[in-house]
């Protein structure tokens, strides 16, 4: 007997997995707006670059989670996020 070789496919993503994912974006988004509403903050320009790359690694992690066209090597800027942030809106994310 001949058994047939089948492509492997990757295996879908754990919904709980999405749901934390999204969590994280909602809570790391909340403490930036929360940074640069605030004008009296020790090391603010510190802390806000800090979660601003926290945030860009979630959103480039959520990318692949979701499959999203992502080019990883291109530079962090205000236009990758945006793109980035439409990019799994389209596709029913939301945090």
């Amino acid at each position: 007997m001949v058994a047939r070789l089948r492509p492997q496919r990757e295996p879908e993503p754990d919904p709980f997995d999405t749901l934390r994912l999204q969590t994280r974006l909602g809570h790391l988004s909340t403490k930036i707006r929360r940074v640069e509403s605030t004008p009296h903050v020790y090391a603010r320009a510190h802390r806000l670059m800090a979660l601003e790359a926290a945030y860009d690694d979630l959103l480039d992690e959520a990318c692949r989670l979701a499959g999203c066209p992502c080019e990883s090597e291109q530079q962090r800027s205000e236009e990758k996020r945006w793109q980035e942030e439409q990019e799994l809106a389209a596709r029913g994310w939301s945090w």
